[in-house]
C-alpha cells in the first residue's frame, strides 16, 4: 500500500475547505461521506448476528443559499471523481426501478459491487423522480444494510437481483423542503432513523473572494492520492482493547438510561446510534491509518460529531410533522436563531405576510412555553431570545 501525504485526511481536508464560508461542520460530514464511499464494502465488522459496512446517509439542512450546501458537496465529491473516475456516481432525478436496473447492470458487467453513491444537492429534486409515497423511499431504506443478495421485482421486467449492495447518500435540503420531500410515515422509523442530518443556520464567516492557493492546490493533490489510498483498504475491522472497552461502556450508559424524554419520532434514530457510531469511527479510523482497528480514540471523535448535529434533531423532526400552526412556530424560532434575540416589533415586521400580531403571539406564547425562548423588557421595549440549548 501507498505511503499518505496527509497524517489526518479529515483533518487536511477541513484545511483545504477552510478559506470556502460554508460551515465546518457541513465540509466535516463530507469529508466523512467521502471516506465512506472511498471505503466502499471492501471493509466489514462481524457484529455476529449481522455484518455492519461503512455506508452513511448524510443529509446537510440549511436555508437557500445560506450556507452553501451544493458548493460543500461538490467540494468534497470533485476530489473524490478525481480518485475514482469510474466509480459510480448518481445524481440525477430516479424511479426505484432505474435505480435498482442500473445495479443489475453492474452486476451484468461482473463489478464486485452493486450501487454506488447518490449525490444530490437538492434532496427533493432527486426523490422527485417518484411521488413521495411510492416505493423510493422504502427501496433506499432497505439498501441501507447492504444485503449480499437483493431481489426486486418489476411489472415490466420481473424479477431483477442485485449482489454485495453498497450504497452511500450525500444529499443537501432546506427546512421547508424536507416537509416536502418526505412523507410523514418516513419520519421516526425507517429512513430517517438511518440519516443522519447535519443542520447549521448559515456561514461561519464571509469570504467575498474565496480562491485556491499553490499550496491548497498541492494539498487537494494529496487528499486526491491518499482517497486512492483508502480505497485499497480491504478486510474485517477488529476492536482494538481501548475501542472494546470504551463502547462497552458508553452502550451499556446510554441504553440503560431512563429514555422516556427521547421524542417517540426520535426512538429509532437513537436506537440505531450504536450502529451509526461503529460506521462513523470506521471512517475516522480510516482518515488516519491503514489498520483496521477501531480505538477509543476514534470512537470518541465520532461520538463528539454525532452528538453536535442531535442538538438540531427536535426541530427538522419538527418540521417534518408541522402542521400550518407548527410551521409558523419554525419560521419565527428559525429566524431567532439566526440572530440570537430580536425586538418583538422587528419579528412582526418580518413576519406580517404570513401572520398577523395576535398569531404572533401565540407562536410567541408557544416558544416561551416549550422553554426555548426567553422574553425580556429593555427600555420598555419587547426582546425575544433564544435559549441555549445543550447537547444530547
Amino acid at each position: 500500500m501507498q505511503n499518505r501525504k496527509c497524517k489526518d485526511w479529515l483533518s487536511s481536508y477541513i484545511e483545504y475547505t477552510s478559506e470556502q464560508e460554508s460551515p465546518s461542520m457541513f465540509h466535516l460530514w463530507v469529508g466523512i461521506s467521502v471516506i465512506s464511499a472511498t471505503l466502499g464494502r471492501s471493509t466489514h465488522l462481524d457484529r455476529g448476528y449481522y455484518t455492519l459496512y461503512p455506508n452513511l446517509y448524510v443529509v446537510l439542512i440549511a436555508g437557500s443559499a445560506r450556507a452553501k450546501k451544493s458548493t460543500s458537496i461538490n467540494m468534497g465529491f470533485d476530489l473524490y471523481k478525481r480518485a475514482f473516475p469510474t466509480r459510480t456516481l448518481i445524481s440525477q432525478k430516479i424511479t426505484p426501478e432505474a435505480l435498482i436496473g442500473m445495479m443489475t447492470q453492474q452486476h451484468a458487467a461482473k463489478e464486485e459491487v452493486s450501487g454506488g453513491v447518490i449525490v444530490s444537492d437538492e434532496l427533493s429534486v432527486f426523490l422527485s423522480g417518484a411521488n413521495k409515497d411510492d416505493g423510493l423511499i422504502q427501496l433506499l431504506t432497505k439498501l441501507y444494510d447492504c444485503p449480499s443478495v437483493f431481489d426486486y421485482h418489476t411489472l415490466s421486467r420481473g424479477k431483477e437481483q442485485c449482489t454485495n449492495v453498497y450504497l452511500v447518500i450525500l444529499a443537501g435540503s432546506t427546512p421547508d423542503w424536507i416537509k416536502s420531500s418526505l412523507p410523514a410515515h418516513a419520519i421516526g422509523g425507517g429512513f430517517t432513523s438511518r440519516v443522519i442530518f447535519v443542520y447549521q443556520f448559515g456561514p461561519e464567516k464571509l469570504v467575498p473572494f474565496p480562491h485556491l492557493t499553490q499550496e491548497s492546490k498541492r494539498l487537494g493533490e494529496h487528499l486526491v492520492g491518499d482517497l486512492q489510498v483508502i480505497g485499497e483498504m480491504k478486510g474485517e475491522w477488529k476492536w482494538a482493547d481501548s475501542g472494546k472497552e470504551w463502547y462497552e461502556k458508553w452502550y451499556c450508559d446510554v441504553f440503560s438510561k431512563n429514555v422516556a424524554k427521547v421524542e417517540l419520532t426520535l426512538d429509532g434514530y437513537y436506537g440505531r446510534k450504536h450502529d451509526t457510531l461503529i460506521k462513523v469511527a470506521m471512517c475516522v479510523a480510516a482518515s488516519r491509518s491503514d489498520q483496521l482497528a477501531l480505538t477509543d480514540e476514534y470512537f470518541q471523535i465520532a461520538l463528539g460529531a454525532m452528538n453536535e448535529n442531535e442538538k438540531y434533531l427536535p426541530d427538522i423532526v419538527k418540521c417534518v410533522l408541522s402542521n400550518e400552526a407548527g410551521g409558523t412556530n419554525s419560521k419565527v424560532m428559525r429566524m431567532l436563531e439566526r440572530r440570537g434575540e430580536m425586538q418583538y416589533s422587528d419579528i412582526l415586521r418580518h413576519v406580517s405576510y404570513c401572520m398577523n400580531a395576535q398569531q404572533l403571539n401565540e407562536v410567541i406564547d408557544t416558544l416561551l412555553g416549550e422553554e426555548v425562548v426567553e422574553c425580556e423588557i429593555r427600555g420598555g421595549k419587547k426582546w425575544l431570545k433564544v435559549v441555549k440549548r445543550g447537547r444530547r
